[in-house]
């Protein structure tokens, strides 16, 4: 039995380089971290406060999981968090929609001067024209 480098061995263990291929990579998690974003702005936009702070709050946990399975984006990654997704959670809770799309559209901006400075500057994103087809933003008391 071999695991994931080639290696013969016990086959219950897998080399440490097997494991880190199993971990998300960004480029795994960045289009789940994208709809998350694009959901938060059409959320905030229908005054689904709530669906807003918990799209960003996922989106938070998702790149706090690509610092834990590619520690070398850190430094890059929690600078983005404090200084463009903090404000934009604090304009949620304040429930400021003028300040949201200024931090958002920022945010967005920041976002993409990091892919340019990792190298990918083929990567450029965008907001969506339109508000997700799979949720229905209306606000419901619960």
């Amino acid at each position: 039995m071999t695991d994931l480098d080639g290696q013969s061995g016990n086959p219950d263990r897998l080399a440490s380089e097997g494991i880190a291929a199993l971990l998300p990579s960004l480029a795994r998690l960045m289009p789940e971290i994208g709809a998350r974003y694009w959901k938060a702005y059409y959320a905030a936009r229908a005054s689904n406060w709530p669906m807003a702070a918990w799209q960003l709050d996922e989106m938070r946990k998702l790149l706090r999981l690509g610092e834990i399975t590619r520690p070398k984006y850190t430094h890059d990654i929690e600078e983005w968090i404090v200084d463009d997704l903090e404000p934009l959670m604090a304009a949620v809770d304040d429930r400021d929609l003028v300040r949201f799309e200024r931090h958002y559209h920022e945010a967005v901006d920041a976002a993409n001067e990091f892919h340019r400075r990792w190298k990918k500057a083929w990567i450029v994103w965008k907001l969506p024209d339109a508000p997700p087809p799979d949720l229905d933003l209306v606000h419901r008391a619960e």
